[in-house]
């Protein structure tokens, strides 16, 4: 399934890249905490830890005020590691600050119990500021809307994803 979604990332790249004004490519770094929430009944148990993400990431300008940028990241908190892809609508709201929402997909990196899913379906949302044409900051949380634990419906298992981080843009 990997496979096949990096396939589809690459082809939507390539569509994208024909309907872009201009394209940019680069790195991007930072502070990530993985909040994990089981619900069973009316017991709730919470936990959240912190670690570190890097990644790549390409953002694609439609218009002067509208750019969607997908990014490909490694995420590592603790002994848990996580491949996120989200897709961001970026609207800018100036010339340097812009609102982000879109699609987040992670896909967990461990050995994963027949009764859980090794593919969390997020929605995401945050905001970023272009700091120079090279340089820019951004904070992200998704909130996660499947089930990691398919083994009973009675029990909820979710992550949700803050990320706060620094990029640099190659060209």
């Amino acid at each position: 399934m990997l496979k096949k979604f990096l396939l589809t990332f690459a082809f939507m790249g390539v569509i994208f890249t024909g309907f872009a004004q201009n394209v940019d490519f680069g790195l991007t770094g930072g502070f990530a905490n993985i909040a994990e929430r089981i619900k069973e009944g009316n017991t709730t148990i919470s936990n959240s830890e912190s670690g570190i993400y890097v990644g790549a990431f390409a953002d694609f300008e439609v218009n002067s005020g509208f750019s969607i940028q997908p990014e490909l990241l490694y995420v590592t908190v603790e002994e848990f590691q996580s491949l996120v892809v989200p897709i961001s609508a970026k609207f800018y709201m100036t010339d340097i600050f812009n609102i982000q929402v879109g699609p987040q997909l992670a896909f967990i990196l461990e050995e994963i119990p027949d009764s859980f899913t090794g593919v969390q379906i997020d929605i995401a949302g945050g905001i970023g500021l272009d700091i120079t044409e090279l340089f820019f900051v951004q904070a992200r949380y998704s909130y996660q809307l499947n089930n990691t634990f398919t083994g009973s419906d009675d029990v909820k298992i979710k992550y949700n994803y803050l990320t706060i981080g620094v990029g640099y843009k190659f060209w």
